[in-house]
Parts: structure tokens; C-alpha cells; sequence
């Protein structure tokens, strides 16, 4: 694990190397310009009026633009306060494998980071624990004038356990010039959606670059069918159901149905499907070996790097779900900060992240380029950004914080296993049903909720 020091009182942008996703990692040097703002020279301060404070930051951004905008987010604090001679150490672990273990592994040591990012319904154990600070009456938090779904998203049990700063969708990435080529549009059906992949692939042309050596990618292609039909059915206490064992996948048909829309689609693997992490898809993707991917906003700088200095023109549109256009948005909240009460830096932990939900949001943005909550984003961002922000503030979403409680750590887990075991069996030409797959989910469901009580 290599660990990162920062020095406050300057503010500094430099470029950016890529960086591996795996393992503990500290950011170095971010790889998208930043829009440059004038910070005010700090006040001199004696020896004896400034404060020596060391911050922890235990994170899974993965992308090297969000590490670079953590960096730029630390930097811009330490010059706005003199007062404080902050050392920073920010810790990276893959959220799919190691992050929550290395996380509960330090705080059983008696390391006590002060900041943890996560949603707090995923780690509830932590809250339980007394690891994180309640902020529900924090008046910067509720000064934002957030909506429901976003402040459900960084809550546990009716309490705000977390700081929101911005907003993550996702849906499909296409490549322009494919399309044109083959006189395509983007799909308004899901019958189209097919046609266009059949197009395609009788053009020689792989349709699909897949990221399921990444274990989020199952869940995130099959999010905007489960949330946009159960959120429309009422059901929004479906996972808080699901984990009480009140209620089985079984009872909810849309789950089978999600399934069997997937597979259609999951004929058109390539054979690196299952080991391509992120970013060796997005290298298949913007080189032109594949049309499309399913992808997310949460990566669009590192898209935006690669692509940088080249022609390569991306499109993107929400994937249909059915034939009669019910498909939405999706929408939950990305970053999401969490302040342990129990750290020697607690107090200026919270300041810092009072600043990051306010003044502090342009230097994020410009950097890591995601849309603030707020609907705001940077000059610099891409107009699909500022596009993806303004369907955001329309309402016309389906929104993860709507629901009464997300599923847990364990739950998430298992969930996100058996949808890359789903998706591997057409990879392998065993091709599950979507029966036989919930059927073993559900079995995993029944035995988390026996052995948690």
C-alpha cells in the first residue's frame, strides 16, 4: 500500500500518469486539466497559531481522474485554511473485492481513518459499530436543499450517516462513427436495441464491450430493469423485504423477467467478456474493436483521456427495457462521504467535508468531471455531462434512494456473484435460466439471513 502525503497552503494541478485499479493506492497526479481558479495567497500564520492535523481518506475510486480531483478537493482546502498543516493520506482499495475488509481490518487494529467513503445503508454494521458520525441535523447537509432520493441514498435507518457530492448513471456508450457507418440511430425499443446489435455483428463488428472481470457490472446491467419496474410497481421496500426474508426473489416477477430481457442481449460476448476489468473494456470500446458498452458516468474522464487527441466520437443512450419506452433514468448518489467520530482529526474532517458540498465542488467537477448533485458542472465537462444533469434535475428518474433501504454489503455481494455467474454461463455456452439463477440466489439470501439472526 503506498500512501500519499500532501502539504497544505498552495493549490497545484500537474498531469496525471494511469494508474492500476487493484490493490491499496494512493492518487498522485491528475490526468484531465483542470479549470484553473485563483486561490488567495494565505495569510501568514506564527508557528504557534497553526495546527498540525493528519487526515485519512479511505476511498474506491478507482478512476485516476477522481483520485486527481480528491487531490485537487485537499489542496484547495489547505490554502483556504492557513490554520491547519494538514497531512492527507488517501488509501484506494477495489471496492468489488477488498475495500470493505481492508476498511473493517483497520478499524479493528485501532486505526481510525476519518473519512470513509461508502453509502452508509451498505455498511450498516459500521454505523452500528458507532464508526460513523449521524449528520442528520448537520446544517451545511441540510442547507443543500437535496431531494429525497438523494438524501435516502447517504441514510440508514431515517438517519443521514453521510455527505453527498455527486450523482452516477449509467446506460450505453456507442461509438459514433460505427453508427454512422452503418446508418444506424439509437434505439427506442428494446426490439430495436436488438436489431442494432444483429446490424453490427453481420458487419463484423463485435456489439458489445464487456467488464465483467469487474463484479459491479452484472448489477449495473440489470439496475435499470429491476429499479425502473419495481419503483413503478410500489415496491419500494423491496431490498429491505429481500433481506428480512419477509419476501422471496420469486414473488417479484419482474426479477425473471429482467433475466430473460438480459440474455438476449448477453448472446454478443466477446471471449474477454469475463476478464476485462474497466478500463481493458473502455481500451476495446474507444478503439473501435467494439460499437458499444455499457458504461457509466462515473468513468467519463478516464474515457475522456483516452480519447484525447484522437477522432473518436461516443454517443449514449438509455438502454430500452421494453417496447412501450418505460425505461428511465437511473440514479444514485456516487460519492458518498462517511466522518468517524472516534478519529484524532474528527472535527476538521467534518469541516473539510462541509467544504466539499459547497465551495469546494468546482474543483471537483473540474477535474473529476461528474455532476454535482446540485445539477451544476464544470465549463470543461462534456456535453453528455451537463446533458446527464439536466435529465437528473428534470425528475424523470428512478432513483436508488427512493427505495426504503438498499441492500447491505453482504447482500450487494452475493447479488452481483450470482449476475456474473449468469452472465458467464452464456459466456461458456451453458446458458442458465433465469430460474436456476434466482433460485441460487435466493438460497445465498436464505442462508445470510439465517446465519445474521
Amino acid at each position: 500500500m503506498k500512501s500519499k502525503k500532501l502539504v497544505a497552503l498552495f493549490l497545484v494541478f500537474v498531469m496525471a500518469i494511469s494508474m492500476a485499479a487493484c490493490g491499496a493506492k494512493s492518487t498522485e497526479t491528475p490526468v484531465t486539466a483542470a479549470a484553473k481558479t485563483e486561490t488567495p495567497a494565505p495569510a501568514e500564520k506564527t508557528e504557534a497559531e497553526v495546527k498540525d492535523v493528519k487526515i485519512t481518506v479511505f476511498h474506491y475510486m478507482v478512476q485516476t481522474t477522481k483520485q486527481a480531483g480528491l487531490d485537487a478537493v485537499e489542496a484547495a482546502f489547505a490554502a483556504e485554511h492557513p490554520e491547519y498543516n494538514i497531512t492527507w493520506e488517501n488509501i484506494m482499495y477495489n471496492q468489488g473485492t477488498d475495500y470493505f475488509p481492508q476498511l473493517q481490518t483497520a478499524l479493528a487494529s485501532g486505526d481510525q481513518p476519518e473519512i470513509m467513503m461508502g453509502n452508509p445503508g451498505l455498511y450498516p454494521d459500521l454505523v452500528e459499530q458507532g464508526y460513523v458520525a449521524d449528520l442528520t441535523d448537520n446544517e451545511v447537509i441540510n442547507g443543500l436543499g437535496l431531494p429525497s432520493g438523494d438524501l435516502g441514498d447517504v441514510s440508514a435507518n431515517g438517519r443521514i450517516y453521510g455527505f453527498p457530492i455527486d450523482f452516477k448513471t449509467w446506460g450505453v456508450f456507442y461509438n459514433k462513427a460505427i453508427f454512422k457507418q452503418l446508418n444506424l440511430s439509437e434505439p427506442t425499443t428494446y426490439t430495436e436495441l436488438l436489431e442494432t446489435c444483429q446490424a453490427i455483428a453481420d458487419a463484423g463488428i463485435d456489439p458489445w464491450a464487456h467488464a465483467f472481470g469487474d463484479a459491479v457490472f452484472g448489477d449495473i446491467e440489470m439496475r435499470n430493469y429491476i429499479w425502473t419496474r419495481a419503483l413503478a410497481a410500489g415496491d419500494s421496500d423491496l431490498f429491505a423485504k429481500l433481506m428480512s426474508g419477509e419476501a422471496k426473489l420469486a414473488d417479484y416477477p419482474y426479477f425473471a423477467e429482467g433475466l430473460e430481457t438480459w440474455a438476449k442481449r448477453l448472446q454478443w460476448m466477446r471471449d474477454d467478456a469475463m476478464v476485462n476489468d474497466q478500463n481493458a473494456a473502455l481500451e476495446v470500446f474507444t478503439s473501435g474493436q467494439a460499437a458499444m458498452m455499457y458504461f457509466g458516468s462515473w468513468g467519463i474522464g478516464d474515457l475522456e483521456s483516452m480519447i484525447a487527441g484522437t477522432d473518436f466520437e461516443y454517443g449514449f443512450f438509455v438502454e430500452p427495457i421494453d417496447d412501450e419506452g418505460s425505461a428511465k433514468l437511473n440514479v444514485q448518489v456516487d460519492q458518498c462521504f462517511m466522518v468517524n467520530p472516534n478519529s484524532e482529526g474528527y472535527d476538521v474532517a467534518v469541516e473539510f467535508m462541509e467544504y466539499w458540498v459547497t465551495q469546494g465542488g468546482s474543483s471537483w467537477s473540474a477535474v473529476s468531471l461528474m455532476p454535482l448533485l446540485n445539477g451544476s458542472v464544470a465549463d470543461n465537462a462534456p456535453e453528455i455531462v451537463k446533458t446527464l444533469a439536466s435529465i437528473k434535475g428534470s425528475g424523470n428518474i428512478a432513483h436508488y434512494g427512493d427505495f426504503t433501504a438498499p441492500f447491505n454489503s453482504q447482500f450487494t455481494t452475493d447479488w452481483r456473484t450470482y449476475l456474473t455467474a449468469f452472465a458467464e454461463s452464456y459466456s461458456n455456452g451453458t446458458n442458465q435460466t433465469p430460474e436456476e439463477c434466482l433460485k441460487n440466489m435466493q438460497a445465498k439470501f436464505d442462508q445470510n439471513i439465517v446465519e445474521n439472526g
